[in-house]
């Protein structure tokens, strides 16, 4: 079976900034947003990466908050 291409829509920044505010909050973790700026990127060649992540790692932090980092072992 073969995959067929998809023919990407024109996409605006609003479109973009939809999607950071949409997705961000719902992965597990803020470094999947980097997948999925990877596959925006091949989208458009004018796609504002940085300004993306920016906008969806601050949607997931709103969401699920920095949380205080505990770097002591407990044995």
């Amino acid at each position: 079976m073969s995959i067929v291409p998809i023919k990407t829509p024109p996409m605006t920044r609003q479109h973009y900034e939809f999607i950071a505010d949409l997705m961000g909050p719902m992965v597990a973790w803020p470094s999947h947003l980097v997948d999925i700026a990877d596959a925006l990127e091949k989208s458009n060649p004018k796609f504002a990466r940085k300004r993306f992540l920016d906008r969806a790692t601050k949607a997931w932090e709103d969401n699920h908050g920095k949380g205080e980092l505990d770097d002591e072992i407990r044995f």
